[in-house]
């Protein structure tokens, strides 16, 4: 019989990519609405270009995910929060609206729910006019943000607009690991379908993008041993893992510049230079 991780691999990767013309009519459910300058540069410079925008974001409960929605909040954005733990979820949200006050569109809200059932999708259809998509969920067998059916995805993304989609995969999507096989196959199954939407998307003036971390200090690495972690931060050019909120800034710059689109950006701190 073959290893555990080989039979795995095809199940993940098609995972992944099957899902890709589902991804390819999400991007035409959500009204996405236009993210612009101009309209604000007038009357006040100093106002964020992602002010009284509604970014969705899964994963949002912890670690990157939560350090995402905090920095679009300090934008002004309005954030939808989405993950299973409701406690978690609402932690968040009431640290976010310590950050911005303006309650422009009502405020933040919470999402509780699985996002790897497409029924999760189907409750959701009255959330229109989402302009950031942030795929954050943790998730290694599937990428959560793009399981949902065709019909779903025209209705909440159909737009002639812009807005853009952000996914955060893994640095192990494009370098690969030793005893990382099913994850790394996973993650690079997000890179190639961020790649192919970021063509298929873009003449409906839709962006995609995704950011592939190293090794952040999250949950994930405070559980790592002692000599793994020594061996990992020897291993890394900077010789320290990532902030959370360094991936969230990351995050910003891609929803913020309307020219980004199939942006694979590293931040690793000069790993995958290794």
């Amino acid at each position: 019989m073959l290893p555990l991780a080989t039979r795995l691999v095809p199940k993940i990767v098609g995972d992944n990519l099957k899902t890709q013309f589902r991804i390819s009519s999400l991007a035409s459910t959500w009204h996405i609405r236009s993210i612009t300058t101009s309209s604000h540069s007038t009357s006040d410079p100093s106002r964020s270009p992602l002010a009284s925008k509604t970014t969705f974001i899964t994963g949002a409960s912890r670690g990157i995910g939560a350090a995402i929605a905090q920095a679009f909040a300090k934008e002004g954005a309005r954030c939808i929060l989405v993950g299973r733990n409701m406690e978690l979820l609402e932690g968040v949200r009431a640290e976010l609206e310590g950050v911005d006050d303006e309650g422009e569109d009502g405020g933040h809200k919470v999402l509780v729910g699985d996002v790897g059932d497409a029924g999760f999708w189907e409750g959701i259809r009255k959330e229109k006019n989402i302009d950031i998509l942030v795929n954050a969920a943790g998730i290694t067998h599937y990428s959560p943000l793009f399981v949902t059916s065709p019909a779903l995805l025209d209705e909440v993304l159909r737009t002639n607009l812009m807005g853009c989609i952000i996914n955060v995969a893994s640095l192990l999507g494009s370098k690969g690991g030793k005893g990382s096989s099913a994850y790394a196959a996973s993650k690079a199954g997000v890179v190639g379908l961020t790649r192919a939407l970021a063509a298929e998307l873009g003449e409906k003036n839709i962006r995609v993008n995704v950011i592939l971390p190293g090794y952040i200090e999250t949950d994930m690495t405070e559980a790592m041993t002692p000599d793994a972690r020594a061996a990992a931060l020897n291993s890394i050019p900077l010789k320290r893992f990532g902030q959370a909120s360094e991936i969230a800034d990351a995050a910003i710059f891609l929803a913020r510049n309307k020219y980004a689109n199939n942006c694979v950006l590293n931040l690793d701190g000069g790993l995958s230079a290794i």
